[in-house]
């Protein structure tokens, strides 16, 4: 998916000035001559937007010039243009021709910021970063520490750090002078801003609060009351009431609900398709009572109405969903089958959005109105081999169970480990029927190997030796696919085979959201990644497990996260197309923080936990797709088949 960034918009206004402002001004950038026909001819064709003609006409001016400082003036200039144009070869060539010339102070800046800029272009954030250091002084003039404040904003927005990103903008907004463009950059500070989950921003507010407090403040009452307007209103005069200093905007509140408007789609009647009988009448009842549940929570005159149809059979599907809309429905939620999901993927446009509550493997874009949302344990994998890889692990072992269930784990754990540069040790199958994992452990570890040398140097010496068996060094963690039983039974049986010392990293199938106080001492240490709502931290808005137990019991059960997936498909609905607009927005759910990628599935950022008898909460994941694109599986992975979309 290609990443559009706004840099490129400023960076067209940023080089008209430098272009011909230069002549006008006293800076110590050689000017480039105004009354020059080329010159000016160049800048008509930058304005009509031909910026790679520009190019070539500011190269040719660098040609035919003695000067070497004035050389340097026409070769950024052609740098600049060729840079908007999207031409990264001719900018790089200029650039080189650049090193070589000698350079003024502000055109060894402004050969800065252009580094940095194709570096942007180009999904190289971190070496951007790079180029970018150290910030300019205050004497370089405006229009380049506007520009360089646009370009950290974009790097820190391409590697997901959307705290940075957010006080690169505030930087920017200090220097911007203009009222219109001030909006648009206060705007994308609140955006920016707002995308971090409620939880982050309460625990980031620095002490006192000043600007920056004041800007997640703010953040903080749009997420939680950016679909109120009247109420979000009288929390914003509030808010002035305590930051009268603050450089917000009045018009600010405006913009940003106007721009959130134009993303929200509302549906008043909406079609729920899940099987009433069958092997999932179980799953699909309890995400049904979790769209009932998420119902009951909206305002009063804003509850849609629900028309539930029994899609018990997926072969059925496409004429179900006909007669849903013919019924009414602005939007469906459902069917829950792989095989349901696919053939409305096969059926071609679809006249009203459709949330499907399953996924199945797109090899070309989908249809604009079909969108995928599950309980995805390949999401989790990914998550743990990140995780892994930030805590510094770089050669794991990977165990899993045997059959399809650890297939998919498996192969998700070494896709993603080997996208992000790292080696897999070796993989362990386990036989989950069993609670002995000696066999398996002995081979994954080389402790059979180690009892192998002893027994040849006994034979070798002829005489019996002490001794006490090694497990293999090269190996750092261990990411494991387990359920509850055998996640504590694995633990211990690691310690006894000397490899206690070895973090494991693996999904929330290995708990049911609490440890038994039988399951402490086994599971202690253990790292894993659960939704928000297992660890009772709900966003702003959504039901607590406590609250909704008291009405379903049951959602305190083994199937609770379903209860959740009900209830974030419903809050879901209005935000499906501000979702796909792009990968930089999310959704605070109880089932994670929410996004979507470039084939319209929908992700789930976890929060992550040491086990305890009271577990550790460390905080949410890192959005590691927003500084790599998101690797796509094999295709041969095992179908999923029926099985539900949790467990």
């Amino acid at each position: 998916m290609q990443v559009t960034t706004p840099f490129r918009p400023l960076l067209v206004a940023v080089w008209l000035l430098l272009a011909v402002g230069c002549a006008q001004s006293p800076d110590r950038s050689a000017a480039l001559d105004a009354d020059d026909p080329d010159v000016a001819r160049a800048a008509e064709l930058t304005a009509a937007g031909q910026h790679l003609a520009a190019a070539d006409l500011y190269r040719q001016l660098a040609e035919r010039e003695q000067s070497p400082n004035e050389r340097a003036a026409y070769l950024l200039a052609a740098s600049e243009a060729a840079l908007v144009g999207a031409d990264t070869a001719a900018t790089r060539l200029s650039l080189e021709q650049l090193a070589t010339l000698p350079l003024t102070e502000d055109q060894a800046l402004r050969l800065r910021l252009l580094r940095a800029e194709l570096l942007i272009q180009e999904q190289r954030a971190s070496d951007a970063l790079d180029a970018l250091s150290p910030t300019p002084g205050t004497k370089a003039p405006r229009t380049l520490r506007t520009r360089y404040q646009r370009a950290l904003a974009d790097a820190y927005r391409q590697l997901g750090n959307l705290l940075e990103t957010a006080n690169a903008l505030q930087a920017l907004d200090a220097l911007q002078s203009d009222p219109a463009l001030r909006l648009v950059t206060q705007t994308e500070v609140l955006r920016s801003l707002a995308l971090l989950n409620e939880q982050v921003l309460s625990r980031l507010q620095p002490s006192p609060p000043g600007t920056a407090g004041g800007w997640m403040e703010l953040a903080l009452l749009v997420k939680k009351y950016g679909t109120d307007p009247d109420a979000l209103a009288a929390e914003f005069t509030d808010w002035r009431r305590r930051f009268p200093r603050h450089p917000a905007l009045p018009e600010l509140l405006n913009s940003y609900q106007e721009q959130l408007r134009g993303q929200l789609q509302q549906a008043t009647h909406i079609a729920v398709l899940l099987p009433q009988s069958g092997a999932l009448a179980k799953v699909a009842a309890a995400i049904r009572d979790g769209i009932v549940v998420s119902r009951f929570q909206l305002p009063e005159g804003k509850q849609p109405e629900l028309q539930f149809f029994d899609a018990t059979d997926p072969a059925g599907i496409w004429p179900l969903y006909n007669e849903a809309v013919a019924a009414g429905a602005e939007l469906v939620i459902g069917p829950l089958q792989k095989e349901a999901v696919a053939q409305l993927m096969r059926a071609g446009e679809l006249p009203v959005p459709v949330l499907a509550l399953n996924q199945v493997e797109v090899d070309s874009l989908p249809t604009p109105n079909l969108f995928m949302y599950s309980l995805s344990p390949e999401d989790e994998a990914r998550q743990a081999a990140e995780r892994a890889w930030l805590d510094g692990a770089r050669r794991p072992v990977i165990l899993a169970p045997q059959g399809v269930w650890g297939d998919r784990l498996t192969g998700t754990f070494e896709v993603r480990w080997r996208s992000l540069g790292g080696t897999v040790a070796g993989v362990g199958r386990y036989d989950p029927t069993t609670h002995d994992y000696t066999e398996t452990l002995v081979g994954l570890l080389h402790i059979d190997r180690s009892s192998a040398r002893h027994q040849e140097m006994q034979r070798w010496l002829g005489r019996r030796l002490e001794f006490e068996p090694r497990r293999r060094d090269d190996i750092d963690a261990v990411l494991l696919a387990a359920r509850p039983i055998q996640a504590q039974g694995i633990r211990p049986q690691l310690q006894f085979h000397r490899a206690g010392d070895l973090p494991i990293y693996t999904t929330s199938h290995a708990w049911l959201g609490a440890l038994s106080a039988n399951q402490v001492e086994d599971m202690k240490g253990v790292m894993l990644a659960d939704i928000p709502w297992m660890l009772e931290s709900p966003s702003s808005g959504s039901p607590s497990r406590a609250h909704v137990a008291r009405y379903l019991p049951k959602s305190r059960s083994g199937y609770a996260r379903l209860y959740a997936m009900g209830i974030d498909s419903l809050r879901l609905v209005p935000h499906l197309k501000r979702l796909q607009s792009s990968r930089y927005e999310s959704l605070d759910g109880i089932t994670g923080n929410l996004y979507m990628d470039e084939r319209n599935r929908i992700h789930r950022q976890l929060v992550w936990v040491v086990l305890d008898k009271e577990p550790e909460i460390l905080g949410y994941s890192p959005r590691m797709d927003l500084q790599t694109l998101p690797e796509q599986l094999p295709s041969n992975l095992p179908d999923m088949g029926g099985d539900p979309p949790l467990h």
